[in-house]
């Protein structure tokens, strides 16, 4: 009993201890937040290296997606005279789940383990050991602005993979299914009421921020040299990815509650 109890208590004490640091990191960011706006400059520069950097990687996966969508359903519909619903069925799964998740995840892959690669590097190099020595805390100068570009970045990101998903979509449908692009875009608007749009956008928001105290955390925590940076930054895109999609589940699962 006394090993079992062992084996199973010691992961569970550890990840507490995890869960209670990220909390706190969290905490000290939001409070960190008023001074960091103080410094645009330093959010502009995150914007761009972490958000614009990233458009042409998730409209080509989005775009993809959604070509590959039109046709699988173009074709499996075509066999009982639906072949009209595609653009229905693509505009909608695009604006409510996939051009969000695949928005987030492919930032959470390409940015988000760059910012844990960065920090752990930062960290094992002991620069963030000499800014707390400074009195200067590593939060408001490197977390903060991090959480806010991602914040303010990731409904721009997914509004691009939105209008690609159904572009990619618009494409495969005139192309091989003999829908009208006319026809097809009207279709879209039909599915898609505005706030639909406007719910995506904002979820995708808290994701953003999410990932980006995710992956802070993760590269902060960076212990045994250069070899802990590949565990950080690997942890980070796992652990981001993993709350993308499981988040997603349950924010779809209320918007079904409240019969969005």
């Amino acid at each position: 009993m006394q090993i079992f109890l062992y084996h199973v208590g010691t992961p569970l004490a550890h990840a507490g201890e995890v869960v209670a640091d990220f909390l706190y990191m969290t905490r000290d960011v939001i409070l960190s937040i008023p001074k960091a706006l103080q410094s645009p400059g330093v959010i502009i520069a995150r914007f761009h290296s972490l958000v614009i950097s990233a458009w042409f990687l998730v409209v080509i996966t989005s775009f993809a997606t959604g070509a590959a969508m039109a046709l699988q359903f173009g074709q499996g519909m075509s066999r009982f005279g639906g072949k009209l619903y595609v653009p229905n069925i693509i505009a909608f799964a695009i604006v409510r789940a996939l051009g969000p998740v695949f928005a987030c995840l492919m930032v959470a892959a390409r940015s988000g383990g760059g910012v844990a690669a960065e920090l752990g590097s930062m960290r094992i190099t002991q620069q963030i050991d000499a800014l707390r020595a400074l009195g200067t805390k590593p939060e408001e100068k490197l977390v903060a602005p991090i959480v806010i570009a991602l914040v303010c970045g990731m409904p721009f990101l997914t509004f691009l993979a939105d209008v690609a998903g159904i572009a990619g979509g618009l494409l495969v449908s005139v192309s091989s299914l003999g829908i009208a692009p006319s026809l097809y875009i009207q279709k879209t608007m039909n599915a898609v009421p505005f706030y639909d749009l406007l719910f995506s956008l904002a979820k995708t928001s808290i994701f953003g921020g999410v990932i980006g105290l995710i992956s802070c955390f993760m590269g902060m925590r960076t212990q045994t040299g250069t070899a802990g940076i590949g565990i950080a930054t690997t942890t980070a895109i796992v652990v981001a990815n993993i709350f993308v999609l499981v988040g997603d589940f349950f924010i779809t699962k209320l918007q079904w509650m409240l019969q969005w």
